[in-house]
């Protein structure tokens, strides 16, 4: 049940983790990672359109993790509600009152 918010905060933070590159020209041009970007050496080869593509590409990555992270995390967080709401209902279920 947990894995449920557990996998697509996961999936979603390794994304903005992991580096983007563009295949252009026989090699690969870095961009950064979806946390923060790097565009030196898109902006050294003196081709705008490069730089545009990795606008591109970051801005993807980001509009797709982000509430992949934000999904994943809210429904770890009702789990975790709903885990202790009926762990502290067990409690007091358990507790009887004695007539005196």
């Amino acid at each position: 049940m947990y894995i449920a918010g557990l996998l697509p905060a996961v999936i979603g933070l390794a994304a903005l983790v992991y580096p983007i590159y563009l295949d252009q020209y026989d090699a690969e041009v870095s961009c950064g990672n979806g946390l923060s970007s790097d565009l030196s050496q898109p902006a050294q080869t003196d081709r705008h359109h490069l730089v545009t593509q990795c606008h591109t590409a970051l801005r993807v990555r980001r509009a797709r993790a982000i509430p992949a992270v934000a999904i994943g995390w809210l429904l770890v967080t009702g789990f975790l509600e709903v885990w202790v709401h009926n762990e502290q209902s067990k409690k007091t279920s358990r507790i009887r009152l004695i007539p005196i």
